[in-house]
């Protein structure tokens, strides 16, 4: 039981690290941009752009995995 509780946990780290990489790099340039103290609308810009990042990430593996499926 311990060897599997400590197996997810080392799966789980990384994933949150990248998840935080992933909102908190936008969010702090948006911040960084605007200026003024850190709040909900810069979280939100950081959120938004990670998600479009994810969106067109999705998309382009999509489109690859779907191309080598077909032979092209």
């Amino acid at each position: 039981m311990k060897r599997r509780i400590w197996l997810v946990a080392r799966g789980i780290m990384p994933l949150l690290a990248v998840l935080v990489a992933l909102i908190g790099v936008p969010a702090l340039l948006a911040w960084l941009i605007g200026g003024g103290p850190f709040g909900w609308p810069h979280l939100l810009i950081g959120v938004g752009v990670a998600a479009g990042l994810l969106v067109i990430g999705g998309l382009i593996f999509g489109w690859a995995l779907g191309k080598r499926l077909k032979g092209d």
